[in-house]
């Protein structure tokens, strides 16, 4: 089997999907599921946003077993990426990644200095800039669109520093949501927002890229969708993708 028939077989693991399975051996087969979505993302062409949010979602679903047979929930990292030093990948899709976090970062500063929204922290804003440095740094030496590697430093940063949020000022503890139909906590929503504008930034390119590069960006973009699930994003199928 191909790298991407290995990842879609453990993910459709009956013992994992099936209603009839006793909760404790779903949650034992789910362990390995949330990782075989990274690499379906990795390595299924047209199906990186699906791995990104299966991921999330998977994750989701393993904390909601793990509470009800009170086991340990998931463990999830910071979003961030340290220890990453070079990417094959377009300078453009790195930008706009780095843009949605500091979009991002900004909006949950403002949010968190006003002590309104749930899930607004000056932590979570601080580990999406930092990201977001990151992938502006990354992106200094990452292939440019005419194929060549860019000098350190010399690509313009795409940060704005501040955006407009005043929609989530006027919607500071709740917020209606376009892609899903449904009102949401306003810290969820961001997070969600940051992770469809990482995975539209990847699906749109048809810049060539490794499966290293693709599995580090799927796995920073679904810390957010988690990091929104967390924070009450609605996990259904109809709510995440498009019908």
């Amino acid at each position: 089997m191909s790298p991407c028939e290995q990842a879609l077989t453990l993910v459709n693991d009956d013992s994992w999907n099936g209603t009839g399975t006793p909760m404790t051996v779903r949650y034992v087969a789910g362990q390995s599921v949330p990782l075989a979505w990274i690499d379906v993302a990795a390595s299924c062409p047209g199906r990186f946003g699906e791995g990104v949010l299966r991921n999330a979602q998977s994750k989701a679903k393993l904390a909601s077993l793990a509470q009800r047979l009170s086991a340990v929930t998931p463990s999830s990292s910071p979003a961030r990426l340290d220890g990453v030093t070079a990417m094959t990948m377009d300078t453009d899709v790195l930008d706009a990644m780095a843009l949605a976090e500091d979009r991002a970062g900004f909006a949950l500063e403002v949010l968190a200095a006003q002590g309104r929204t749930a899930g607004a922290t000056l932590q979570l804003s601080d580990l999406h800039k930092s990201a977001g440095q990151q992938l502006v740094s990354l992106a200094d030496g990452s292939w440019n669109t005419a194929g060549d590697t860019g000098a350190s430093g010399t690509h313009a940063d795409p940060r704005q520093k501040v955006y407009d949020i005043s929609t989530l000022l006027a919607n500071p503890v709740t917020i209606d949501d376009k892609p899903s139909g449904q009102t949401v906590p306003t810290a969820a929503a961001i997070e969600m927002d940051c992770a469809r504008a990482e995975i539209k930034a990847v699906t749109d390119s048809d810049s060539p890229s490794d499966t290293t590069t693709l599995s580090i960006l799927a796995a920073l973009a679904a810390k957010h969708a988690y990091a929104a699930f967390q924070l009450g994003y609605p996990t259904a199928d109809a709510d995440l993708f498009e019908r």
